[in-house]
């Protein structure tokens, strides 16, 4: 055991020392929360995912919230699947989405 369990009862050990919370599904994660990041960021937004679509459905004004960010001098990126991707083929075909 490396830390005896004083010490774990006074210093914080394991990931939720830097996580905040985590969800086990996207949809887990309330549509208020995603809201919250992109209105608080300041210096980046960077959305990684094969189906960040649903952000699109879920955040009103979504565009014009991030044009704005982005005119405020926030970085904005999506990163994208490569649509030739046998990875991306399978994702899609897990998610049943194009």
């Amino acid at each position: 055991m490396l830390w005896p369990r004083a010490v774990r009862d006074v210093v914080k050990t394991g990931p939720e020392r830097e996580i905040v919370d985590a969800y086990p599904y996207r949809n887990a994660c309330p549509t208020s929360v995603w809201s919250r990041l992109i209105d608080s960021a300041e210096k980046d937004i960077t959305f990684a995912g094969y189906t960040n679509y649903f952000l699109w459905q879920e955040q009103s004004r979504l565009a014009d919230r991030l044009k704005t960010k982005a005119s405020a001098g926030c970085a904005v990126r999506f990163l994208i699947g490569d649509p030739d991707s046998d990875v991306t083929r399978r994702r899609e075909a897990v998610e049943g989405v194009p």
